[in-house]
């Protein structure tokens, strides 16, 4: 496998909404699914920055504010609003800080259902890390505090978590950003940067948030509406020659990102944990749900030129009708050259960040992703060569430490107190959720090691500050974005259905990476925190539905 093949199938992923209030709908379409017409927005309108969460904090290094998640109308049109779950009001909110820096958030709950803040790829507490078992029932409040370290700077999200109601949350426009900046940037000022976070929506004609389908269950929700900041196909003025440094999130539950921009090669500079080592060039590059990237580009010296970043097609495995706009190129954002003089090409460090490659192993570990129909055994059990169920993990010395028959061996349940949680976390299946939504889901499960997720069972168990090897095997036959809490990981080798295993051509510290089917990966990690740590799909649907586990680390 050459490097861009490794790129394509293992490097950068979801959910946002961003606009600053108003979008303009011009035109109708068929749904799918036999909706009702859904409106679309109109393009070309210049790109707005992501609205702020306000400081309310005097002091120096100390971020303090608030998030209140509530029900908000959104103009559309004239006589038209669409009505959206947001935080604070503003869809897609950014809250920028700078590593050294102590946040201090309360989130105050005006949604009719329980709901959480999970600070993805943050380094926090387990007790910070907006888990389902720390769900805020509806008219309460949560206070989030904590530090960020150092080594932590790099474009981070947030987005609710709760148990059952991620899927309809993240739906309703719930999302935002988390930009930690480095002490210094390493980067030269002349260097142009813009944050794009990228969403879908689907709305009735009557601007609600469609409910799920058999379909978005199945294969994670695509909304027709591709949004960059909110905006559809928003335009970016440049002077020609301009180095830009597009900073990327794939907000989106199940929409994968095939990138590329025309007449242009993109440099990689940075993914989930923050900068690289080296800039690696690339032709296009595949962001999968909740992944980040960290992109620069050189704009063509020509004079009033249009160049489309859009996303082009990819066959990520699909159950049912493959409805046609996964072959369709879909246009994110234009960039417009303007009548000036031509910017200067500007000159990058050798060294742009920090990845140390962690040691060998203490822990070695099997995590398996299979989906099962009942009645059906099409998920690919056994398609692997040495087939079937692999051993869910072993330590050093070859004993088993994981998923078995032996519930022992799953750590026995949440049930003694730690880490705050109490006296363990209960099962929580649909409280505080609309029960109409979760009755239209079909008869499937997506599993980690054969396991359903359930609130009060462990996979495995581990120790703080040990280096880890997981072997991540995707069984089946659709993509799945694979995402840990608690750490960040390095992808240290990949193996596809038929080959060999081959070295990551370069390191990168990620907190979510794509698995093709039937494809390994061998990620390297340390949990730093002791507490309870969740790894799962991040299709949003397909956690929901049992793609999710629960690491215990002492």
């Amino acid at each position: 496998m050459n490097r861009r093949d490794f790129l394509r199938y293992s490097a950068l992923g979801g959910l946002v909404l961003s606009s600053t209030g108003y979008m303009a709908f011009a035109a109708t379409r068929t749904q799918r699914h036999g909706m009702a017409p859904a409106l679309l927005p109109e393009g070309g309108q210049p790109l707005q920055p992501l609205p702020r969460i306000a400081n309310l904090s005097e002091t120096a290094g100390r971020f303090h504010s608030a998030l209140t998640p509530a029900p908000h109308a959104v103009p559309l049109g004239d006589e038209l609003e669409a009505r959206l779950w947001l935080y604070n009001g503003k869809v897609a909110p950014l809250i920028e800080v700078r590593e050294g820096d102590e946040l201090d958030i309360t989130l105050i709950n005006e949604l009719e259902q329980e709901t959480t803040v999970h600070w993805h790829g943050v380094p926090v507490p387990q007790a910070q890390d907006g888990a389902p078992w720390d769900a805020v029932a509806p008219g309460e409040s949560r206070r989030y505090h904590y530090t960020f370290p150092e080594g932590s700077a790099g474009l981070h999200w947030f987005h609710p978590h709760p148990h059952q109601g991620t899927a309809r949350q993240v739906a309703h426009g719930l999302a935002g950003a988390l930009l930690v900046r480095p002490p210094q940037d390493v980067l030269p000022m002349e260097v142009e940067e813009h944050l794009l976070v990228v969403s879908d929506l689907r709305l009735t004609a009557t601007g609600e948030v469609a409910p799920h389908t058999a379909e978005d269950w199945l294969n994670g929700r695509e909304g027709e509406l591709l949004l960059v900041n909110g905006q559809r196909e928003p335009r970016l003025d440049v002077a020609p020659g301009t180095t830009l440094r597009l900073r990327l999130i794939n907000a989106c539950a199940g929409r994968y990102l095939r990138l590329r921009l025309e007449e242009h090669e993109l440099t990689l500079i940075g993914t989930d944990g923050g900068l690289i080592e080296r800039p690696q060039p690339l032709e296009e590059l595949l962001i999968t749900p909740g992944e980040r990237a960290d992109l620069l580009v050189r704009v063509s010296e020509q004079v009033e030129g249009r160049f489309w970043l859009a996303s082009h097609p990819y066959e990520r495995g699909w159950m049912g009708d493959r409805p046609p706009h996964l072959d369709q190129v879909a246009p994110l954002l234009a960039i417009h050259t303007r009548n000036s003089g031509v910017q200067p090409a500007v000159t990058l460090p050798d060294r742009l960040g920090s990845v140390e490659p962690l040691v060998e192993p203490a822990v070695q570990r099997r995590v398996e992703l299979t989906e099962v129909m009942p009645g059906h055994d099409d998920n690919g059990a056994g398609h692997g060569e040495e087939g079937g169920m692999p051993d869910a993990g072993h330590d050093e010395h070859g004993g088993m430490s994981g998923a078995s028959d032996d519930h022992d061996a799953h750590g026995g349940g949440h049930g003694a107190a730690q880490n705050g949680h109490g006296g363990g976390h209960g099962n929580g299946h649909g409280n505080g959720h609309d029960m109409s939504e979760m009755a239209g889901r079909p008869e499937v499960d997506f599993l980690i090691n054969g396991r359903a997720f359930a609130m009060d069972e462990i996979l495995f168990e581990g120790q703080a500050g040990e280096v880890e090897e997981w072997e991540v095997f995707n069984n089946s036959h659709m993509d799945h974005p694979f995402h840990v809490h608690g750490t960040h990981f390095q992808v240290i080798a990949t193996r596809d259905a038929e080959g060999e295993w081959r070295d990551a051509p370069w390191l990168a510290w990620k907190d979510t990476v794509n698995l093709a089917p039937y494809q390994r990966l061998k990620l390297r990690m340390v949990f730093r925190e002791p507490g309870d740590w969740l790894l799962h799909c991040h299709i949003i649907e397909h956690e929901e539905l049992g793609m999710m586990a629960t690491v215990r680390i002492r």
